[in-house]
């Protein structure tokens, strides 16, 4: 019997699939501002995964980096790998707090590509939102947060290629994206995953994506630009 480079992958497959983080069902700050409301829609009707076949190395490089990260920001200025929870709504784990400047910082461990669409176009807004919601969050715990960021990592690249995008902490942004998932979870009890709009959200990733899908409320067969958002 000889080892072959699948033995190794199948290990390495297996550990990604069943961390905690893979087996999460509930909605949380990351997933919270996905512009996919058909995507939430699953998420909140509990839709087993269909698209279960992509390749998990960038996120298993992604996951490690931040272990890394939370063992380097020590002392007193910084809180890291914070639980906290959003009552009636959600629990996440915000990656870090600087207490001298109030600000929460979510860490992002992208490609090339990834980082220049970030310097040229800013943060997504599911980004933004999931940021603020970790700021909310806090506050609700008495912690003041006067600002948002987050740290863009370079995956294949150098330290030097690092981005940081701020902005003030928003209540407006909380407001709205609670709102939203509310106004979803009202859609989904009452009529459905399968009336729920579509938007372009890297559908390639999303867990409910099957191109072939014809029953909506079991996959999604992709964004459908000619339905209104």
């Amino acid at each position: 019997m000889t080892l072959t480079l699948n033995d190794l992958r199948d290990v390495v497959r297996h550990a990604d699939a069943t961390k905690p983080r893979s087996t999460q069902t509930a909605i949380g700050p990351s997933d919270a501002g996905v512009e996919c409301a058909r995507r939430l829609g699953h998420k909140i009707a509990g839709t087993p995964a269909v698209n279960t076949a992509g390749d998990p190395w960038a996120a298993i490089v992604g996951t490690a980096v931040h272990a890394w990260l939370d063992g380097a920001f020590t002392g007193d200025r910084w809180i890291t790998d914070r639980r906290v929870t959003l009552p009636g709504y959600m629990t996440g784990t915000l990656d870090l707090y600087d207490t001298q400047t109030n600000t929460v910082i979510d860490h992002k461990v992208v490609g090339a590509t990834s980082l220049k669409r970030v310097r040229d176009h800013g943060p997504s807004k599911q980004y933004i939102a999931q940021v603020n919601l970790y700021a909310a969050a806090l506050e609700v715990e008495g912690i003041p947060v006067d600002h948002v960021a987050i740290a863009y990592w370079s995956r294949s690249g150098n330290l030097r290629d690092a981005y940081l995008w701020t902005g003030p902490y928003d209540r407006d942004i909380v407001n709205a994206t609670l709102a939203r998932l509310d106004a979803i979870r009202t859609i989904v009890d009452a009529d459905g995953v399968a009336s729920l709009p579509t938007a372009d959200s890297h559908c390639l990733f999303c867990p409910h994506y099957l191109p072939a899908a014809t029953v909506l409320t079991e996959a999604c067969p992709g964004h459908n630009p000619t339905q209104p958002k």
